[in-house]
C-alpha cells in the first residue's frame, strides 16, 4: 500500500491525513474502547482469527487494521502492545510493502473467483518463522452473496497464523453467518471536542494560523471523520494561504453565513415570507451550495427542538457553549410547532433533491410554506393554523378577564382574532388535548343560573352588538371550547346544535327533531349554559344568554318537556308481558329501521 502523492515544485507533498496516520495505538483518536482491547489480546496472545470493524467513514478502522497487524508482526514489541516501529516487519507495514499483510478492496474483489484466490493463499506461510499473515478486506459489505458464502469455511476455521480483518460502514449488508464467525468493534464519530483539539495539534506541527471559531466550523461539518476533519483544514488551508479562518471557512466550503439560520428563524416567528425568499436569493447569488443550507437549517432546527425540549441540552449534544445559547435563545422565539414543521419540511426538501428536482424551487416553495402556513395544505399545517387560531383567542380571554385554560404552546404576543380566523375549520386534532375545566363560577351565579327556565339562560349585560352573524363565525371556536372545558359527553350535545336568531342578546340554538334526547339534556344541564356563556362573552366581547328549541317548532315553550323518559313499569307493562327492543329504540330515539 503505497501513500498518495503529489509532485509540487520539485518536492513531494502528503495529504495530512496520510502523513498523520498513526502509527501506534494510542496515536488513534477517539476510539480508545477499541485500541486498548486490542493492545490487550496480543500482549495477552488472545488474538481472535476474525474481526470485524464497523463505524463511519474516517475513524480509523483501516489503520486500526493495519495497526493490528504491524503489532502482532512486531520484532521487538513493548509490553503495552505498541509496535516499536523500527524493526523490519514495521517499516514494511508502514511503507505498504509487507508481504505477510494482504490488503483487498472488496468493491473490486467480491467475486466468487476472488474468494477462490484467497482461500488457495490462506495456505501460504508467514515470511518469518512465528509471524502471522493478516488479510484486510475493506468495505466488506460489498462482498456478492455468493462470495461471502464462498468466504464462510476459511473464516470460520483459518490456518492458526492467518486472520482476516474485515472493515465495512455499512455491516448489516454483511452475511449474518460472516458476522457470527467475527469478533466486531465499533469505531463511534470522534467528539468535537477532542477533534478540535487533534486538528489544532497539527496545525501547530504544520505551521498554520488557525482560528478556533473556523476550526469548530470545520469539525462540525466533519460529522466526526477524522479524515474528512483534516482534509477540510487542509483545503481551507490552502484557499487562505495557510490562514483557517471562518469567512475562509465560508468561502471554501460554500456555507450560508452564521446569522442565515438566525434570520430564517425570524422569517418563520414573524411569518416573513419576502424575508425568507430573499435570504435564498442572496445565498444564491453569493454561490453558497444551498443544498448544504438546507441540510444545515435542519441541523439548526433540531438544535432549537432539543433547546425546547431538553433542559440538559449540555448533556444530550456536543456542541460549543455559544452554539448551545443560540439554539437556546431562538427557542425561547420560536413556537414548538414551527420547529417541528421546519424539521418535517426540510427533510422532504432534501429527498426531493436528491431526485434531481429544481434545486432552488423546491427550497422557495418550502420556505414559503414555511412562513405563510395557509399557502399549505399538509395536516402539520392545519394543525399549526388551528394552534395559533387558539392562541389568539387565549389572547382575547386573558384580556377580557382571568383565563380559563391556558395552553403552554402560546408563547408569542398575538394579534386579536378576526371573523375570518374564527371561521377556520377545526380538526379532530385540535380538540385531542383537553385543558382544564375553568373554576366554579361564585354561589350567586350557580342561584341565578338554577332560577331561570328550563333550556333558557340570560345575559348578566347583553352585547348590543352580537348579530347572528358575528355569532355564526365564532361558533366553532365555541363549540371546541366546550369540548375543552365540559369533556366529550357535552361537546357531543353542543354540536348538533345550530345558531338560528339572536335577539336582546339571547341566542336560540335549534336542535334536530329526531333528537329530543340531546334537547332535553341541553334544556336541563345548567352548568353546561354557565359554561357556553362565559365561554361566549370571551369571544364576542359581550355577555350573551342561550335557549334551546326544536329544529321544527320555532315557537316552542322552553320550559316544555317534549320528551319524558319512561318509567320501568311502563316497559314491563305490554300486551304480551315481552318488551320489543328495536320498537323501544324507534320510540325512544327516532330510530328507523334499516333491515330485519
Amino acid at each position: 500500500m503505497t501513500w498518495a502523492l503529489a509532485t509540487i515544485g520539485g518536492m513531494e507533498y502528503q495529504a495530512l491525513y496520510n502523513k498523520y496516520r498513526p502509527q501506534r495505538f494510542a496515536d488513534v483518536v477517539g476510539q480508545d474502547h477499541v485500541t486498548h482491547t486490542l493492545a490487550r489480546e496480543v500482549v495477552d496472545g488472545k488474538v481472535a482469527h476474525a474481526y470485524l470493524f464497523t463505524g463511519p467513514r474516517g475513524t480509523g478502522k483501516t489503520t486500526t487494521a493495519r495497526l493490528l497487524a504491524k503489532s502482532l508482526n512486531c520484532e521487538s514489541r513493548g509490553p503495552d502492545g505498541e509496535p516499536d516501529n523500527t524493526c523490519s516487519s514495521c517499516v514494511a507495514v508502514t511503507a505498504g510493502t509487507s508481504i505477510d499483510v494482504i490488503e483487498l478492496d472488496a468493491a473490486s474483489h467480491n467475486k466468487v473467483e476472488d474468494v477462490r484466490e484467497i482461500r488457495i493463499n490462506v495456505g501460504t506461510v508467514a515470511a518469518a518463522e512465528g509471524a502471522y499473515r493478516i488479510y484486510i478486506l475493506d468495505e466488506a459489505h460489498m462482498l456478492s452473496r455468493a462470495a461471502g458464502n464462498a468466504l464462510l469455511k476459511t473464516l470460520e476455521e483459518p490456518p492458526g497464523h492467518v486472520i482476516f480483518v474485515l472493515a465495512t460502514t455499512e455491516p448489516y449488508k454483511l452475511l449474518d453467518t460472516i458476522r457470527s464467525r467475527s469478533q466486531r468493534f465499533d469505531f463511534h464519530p470522534v467528539g468535537n471536542d477532542q477533534l478540535v483539539s487533534h486538528l489544532e495539534d497539527i496545525a501547530g506541527r504544520e505551521s498554520l494560523d488557525v482560528d478556533p471559531a473556523a476550526l469548530a466550523m470545520v469539525v462540525a461539518h466533519a460529522g466526526g471523520s477524522v479524515r474528512d476533519a483534516m482534509s477540510l483544514m487542509e483545503q481551507v488551508a490552502a484557499l487562505g494561504g495557510g490562514k483557517v479562518a471562518p469567512a475562509v471557512v465560508t468561502k471554501a466550503l460554500g456555507l450560508a453565513d452564521p446569522d442565515a439560520y438566525a434570520r430564517l428563524a425570524e422569517a418563520v416567528v414573524g411569518q416573513d415570507a419576502p424575508a425568507a425568499l430573499g435570504l435564498v436569493a442572496e445565498l444564491a447569488s453569493r454561490g453558497a451550495d444551498l443544498r448544504r443550507f438546507v441540510a444545515d437549517a435542519v441541523e439548526f432546527f433540531r438544535g432549537v427542538f432539543l433547546a425546547q425540549y431538553a433542559p440538559n441540552l449540555e448533556e444530550v449534544v456536543d456542541e460549543p457553549a455559544d452554539v448551545l445559547a443560540e439554539w437556546r435563545r431562538h427557542a425561547a422565539t420560536l413556537d414548538r410547532a414551527d420547529v417541528l414543521r421546519a424539521i418535517d419540511m426540510l427533510g422532504d426538501v432534501l429527498l426531493e433533491l436528491r431526485q434531481g428536482r429544481e434545486e432552488r424551487l423546491v427550497i422557495e416553495l418550502a420556505l414559503l410554506r414555511l412562513t405563510r402556513p395557509e399557502t399549505a395544505h399538509d395536516p402539520g399545517s392545519m394543525a399549526h393554523r388551528i394552534d395559533r387560531l387558539e392562541g389568539r383567542l387565549r389572547d382575547i380571554e386573558r384580556r377580557s378577564g382571568p383565563a380559563t385554560a391556558v395552553d403552554e404552546r402560546s408563547t408569542m404576543p398575538r394579534s386579536p382574532a378576526t371573523a375570518e380566523d374564527l371561521s377556520a375549520p377545526m380538526t379532530a386534532a385540535s380538540a385531542a388535548a383537553p385543558e382544564p375545566a375553568a373554576a366554579a363560577a361564585d354561589a350567586s351565579a350557580a342561584e341565578t343560573s338554577a332560577a331561570m327556565p328550563a333550556g333558557r339562560s340570560e345575559p348578566a349585560e347583553p352585547a348590543s352588538d352580537v348579530d347572528l352573524a358575528s355569532f355564526e363565525a365564532a361558533w366553532p371556536a365555541l363549540v371546541t371550547k366546550v369540548r375543552e372545558q365540559c369533556g366529550p359527553v357535552r361537546h357531543a350535545l353542543v354540536k348538533e346544535a345550530a345558531p338560528v336568531a339572536v335577539v336582546d342578546g339571547v341566542v336560540e340554538l335549534a336542535i334536530p327533531s329526531h333528537l329530543p334526547f340531546h334537547l332535553e339534556r341541553l334544556r336541563q344541564d345548567t352548568e353546561l349554559h354557565r359554561h357556553m356563556t362565559e365561554i361566549a362573552a370571551s369571544l364576542l366581547g359581550g355577555a350573551v344568554g342561550f335557549t334551546f328549541n326544536d329544529a321544527e317548532s320555532e315557537d316552542a315553550d322552553p320550559g316544555e318537556q317534549p320528551f319524558r323518559t319512561p318509567e320501568m313499569s311502563e316497559l314491563q307493562e305490554t300486551e304480551d308481558g315481552a318488551v320489543d327492543p328495536a320498537e323501544m329504540v324507534v320510540d325512544l330515539l327516532g330510530g328507523e329501521i334499516v333491515s330485519e
